[in-house]
């Protein structure tokens, strides 16, 4: 675990939680403000090479086993006054997987599973570069059996990891736009 290395909270954009030299907003989140995206997303662990290493193992080799290390972490940043929506993942995903990450990183803590669905895209958002990402919207609808348990709600969208943001910045705005009162995010790492 020693090879993780958590993010320092004093030194972090308080929009992303990107680790920077000092507390403030990054250059990215206040683009995403200039865009009138007022998102806030909180991450634990810096993405460096272990943690590179644990999500190619646990995501793509499928070492399912794996996603207990964090889960306890995870827990620890969940509040209890906000809905829990793991990010989906695609269908195919699913069957190719055999699982979604996020699901398997929030152990037993009490989420909404199925609120939202994820289309399926021609690429992995892995697969794409930093500015094919940001450009890459991605399509979340809101599973019409759960669409109730939006409204006015305080929502917090798990997912595993936060790149650009644009995955995460997309599932709170199609939460927002149907219904939710607030959209807060909780990544593993960053």
């Amino acid at each position: 675990m020693n090879q993780f290395t958590r993010i320092d909270e004093t030194r972090i954009c308080k929009a992303c939680g990107r680790q920077m030299d000092k507390s403030g907003t990054c250059i990215d989140c206040q683009k995403w403000q200039k865009l009138g995206d007022a998102f806030v997303n909180e991450s634990i662990f810096q993405y460096n090479d272990a943690m590179k290493n644990f999500m190619h193992r646990y995501k793509f080799v499928g070492d399912y086993q794996l996603r207990m290390i964090f889960q306890k972490e995870i827990r620890k940043k969940i509040r209890k006054d906000l809905l829990v929506v793991p990010i989906p993942v695609s269908a195919e995903t699913q069957i190719n997987r055999g699982f979604n990450q996020v699901i398997g990183l929030l152990g037993n803590t009490e989420y909404v599973d199925a609120l939202m669905v994820k289309e399926k895209r021609k690429v992995r958002q892995s697969e794409l570069n930093r500015q094919q990402r940001i450009h890459n919207k991605q399509v979340f609808t809101i599973n019409p059996k759960h669409a109730s348990q939006i409204i006015d709600q305080r929502i917090l969208l798990v997912d595993d990891i936060y790149t650009t943001g644009t995955t995460i910045r997309h599932a709170a705005e199609v939460l927002r736009n149907n219904g939710a009162k607030q959209v807060l995010g909780l990544t593993l790492c960053r």
